[in-house]
């Protein structure tokens, strides 16, 4: 089913009285409070205030991390610098997290001079399936851990698994463009654009198809599907399946990278091998391997995939 995002649920600005928070004192108490924050399921801290929303809904950082969007399954307060997202009628916690993926997946389309708001927000299409995994204790995964009153139980069903742990990681060298006559190949830099292809160059492809491409240096930690061979240098970080090929796995891949990881990262902090072998992602898993049907599933009913299919 394809919709809006303002069909489903009503979208306002949290609260402004936690705008300024140096009047918040401690960290013990029993109110959460929701921030922008692109982490810790955007927790800002725990304290001697009320819980002003019931959950399940969803919050969207409308500054700092835009776009971050949380599910967040605990009764809380959010600051005015989120958007959230009130269900007009209930739904269940799976088609709230696919809410959230969506918007994480569209997160690109907002920046400094168009900025994310309850209007431009209600009008996003997203695609919702029907159900298969149990996500009612998935915030385990991000609620600050030295938080002990809060009681979430393990998800069986999604693991937080490391980067390295589905993907060999890489790095290749090239000459630099302007060492090389244009036209023919692909060459893929750190750009944000155009698939990370600045380029073609009259030269052999020094990588192959398939694959992602994530950038280390420039727009650091942006994340492509290279649909053809092409060429790029040590400043791309290259990710092949070590399992049999699935372009649906690896799409899945790259959309979690940008979407729990990229916002850590930038000029002056940069991102290497090492740091993205450790990178943890969340993963569906049946029977103690990954659910590909259902990775497929999220990633065929994402909206704007069918543009896509043609070239896999």
């Amino acid at each position: 089913m394809i919709t809006k995002i303002g069909q489903l649920f009503k979208i306002e600005y949290g609260q402004k009285e936690y705008h300024n928070k140096e009047w918040l004192e401690g960290d013990i108490g029993n109110g959460i409070l929701i921030s922008s924050k692109g982490d810790e399921n955007g927790v800002y801290g725990f304290f001697d205030i009320e819980n002003n929303y019931q959950s399940p809904f969803i919050t969207v950082p409308s500054t700092g991390t835009v776009g971050q969007a949380f599910v967040q399954e605990q009764n809380c307060s959010v600051d005015d610098n989120c958007l959230v997202l009130l269900p007009h009628k209930k739904l269940d916690k799976e088609k709230l997290f696919q809410v959230a993926f969506q918007i994480r997946l569209n997160k690109w389309k907002y920046r400094y001079g168009r900025q994310i708001t309850p209007e431009r927000l209600a009008t996003q299409k997203i695609s919702l399936i029907e159900n298969k995994l149990n996500y009612s204790e998935l915030s385990k995964n991000f609620l600050p851990k030295k938080i002990k009153k809060i009681k979430v139980l393990e998800n069986r069903n999604i693991k937080l698994v490391k980067i390295n742990d589905l993907c060999n990681i890489q790095k290749k060298t090239a000459l630099p463009q302007n060492a090389l006559e244009e036209n023919g190949t692909p060459y893929v830099t750190t750009t944000s654009k155009n698939n990370g292809v600045s380029n073609f160059m009259n030269e052999e492809p020094n990588t192959k198809a398939k694959c992602l491409t994530v950038a280390l240096n420039g727009s650091v930690g942006e994340t492509f599907f290279q649909f053809d061979d092409f060429i790029t240098s040590g400043d791309n970080a290259i990710l092949t399946l070590k399992a049999t090929y699935n372009p649906y796995i690896l799409f899945y891949i790259g959309a979690m990278i940008k979407n729990h990881h990229q916002w850590k990262y930038n000029y002056y902090r940069k991102l290497n091998l090492l740091k993205l072998k450790k990178m943890l992602i969340p993963v569906p898993y049946k029977n103690d391997s990954v659910d590909i049907e259902y990775v497929k599933s999220i990633v065929e009913n994402s909206y704007g995939f069918n543009e896509l299919r043609k070239y896999l």
